[in-house]
């Protein structure tokens, strides 16, 4: 898929560019007459041949070129625009994302150039939808390729076989540690302004429900997740891959499992399937701004206290 702004920006790279090079040309022909001109009043007049139109295109190309580059291979900002990832990442977050983790690529059709390196297990990636490709999703990586993904509805426990996909038998599996649920800072909300707000423990509205939180070690990466209580959901609902059990799934080659920390209100890999290599964009690694805000409403103030690294 051809991303729309970074084909608007080669464009403006590509003009502006054009314009710096006229620019020279002409500066350059006139420095040339202006030796051969004999009085000041024809160098003046040369002076004046030079395109004032071209002056603020041609001095933005150094500016756009870097944003260009470091834009396709080094860092982007993407907002946050559901709770799918709470506690970890906020609706009206600005994540910070490196590009460079899973591989320089061509910033039109995201075809890899140069392989720098794979997600791991745990790491927050930025990938476009596989079904829309015109959407950006946020998840964190659950299961690598080859892994067996085990989810159990019931308990909405991780269980994960590393290196599944030609051994019926499986390997061990992986070490995947829980907290104690406990009552999280958190409240969801129903009726007409559905949303996620952070209220003192006791402090509920009728309409709002507690949300549970725990914390979950994945291959040595601590973070918190939420529940709702006593909420489960049918392993009949989930995406069935064909040969494997409901709720169960082995990631195919080139591929990955992801799941958002807000398990029951999160629309991912166990609903529609798995992630290729070709769609992943970046890892998400900071927090560079924050907005108080709801999903599909107007922020109504700053979190300045979120920016930072992720945790």
């Amino acid at each position: 898929m051809m991303n729309i702004f970074a084909l608007i920006l080669a464009i403006a790279v590509i003009f502006s560019g054009l314009s710096w090079a006229y620019r020279l040309c002409v500066v350059s022909r006139v420095n040339v007459e202006k030796k051969k001109a004999k009085s000041s009043l024809m160098q003046q007049s040369l002076s004046k041949r030079l395109p004032g139109w071209l002056d603020t295109p041609a001095s933005l190309f150094p500016l756009l070129i870097i944003v260009l580059l470091v834009r396709a291979f080094g860092w982007e900002p993407f907002r946050i625009p559901s709770g799918s990832m709470m506690p970890t990442l906020l609706t009206g977050d600005w994540v910070l994302a490196d590009k460079y983790s899973y591989g320089l690529r061509n910033p039109f059709n995201q075809k890899t150039l140069l392989s720098t390196g794979h997600p791991q297990r745990g790491d927050i990636a930025i990938f476009t939808f596989p079904q829309d490709e015109t959407q950006l999703f946020i998840k964190r990586v659950i299961g690598l390729p080859g892994d067996k993904v085990i989810f159990n509805p019931a308990t909405q426990q991780l269980t994960v076989f590393p290196l599944c996909q030609h051994n019926p038998s499986c390997a061990r599996a992986l070490a995947i540690d829980y907290s104690a649920l406990k009552a999280g800072e958190f409240v969801e909300t129903a009726g007409a302004h559905p949303g996620f707000y952070a209220r003192p423990i006791g402090e509920e509205k009728p309409a709002e429900q507690r949300l549970l939180m725990r914390t979950e070690t994945l291959a040595g990466v601590t973070h918190r997740i939420l529940q709702k209580p006593e909420f489960t959901v049918s392993a009949s609902t989930f995406f069935h891959q064909p040969g494997q059990q409901p709720g169960e799934w082995v990631v195919p080659a080139d591929s990955y499992f992801m799941m958002g920390d807000n398990r029951n209100n999160s629309y991912d890999s166990r609903y529609w399937g798995f992630v290729p290599e070709p769609n992943l964009v970046g890892k998400a690694v900071a927090i560079g701004f924050s907005m108080e805000k709801q999903e599909g409403q107007w922020p109504t103030g700053l979190r300045l206290a979120r920016i930072g690294r992720i945790h």
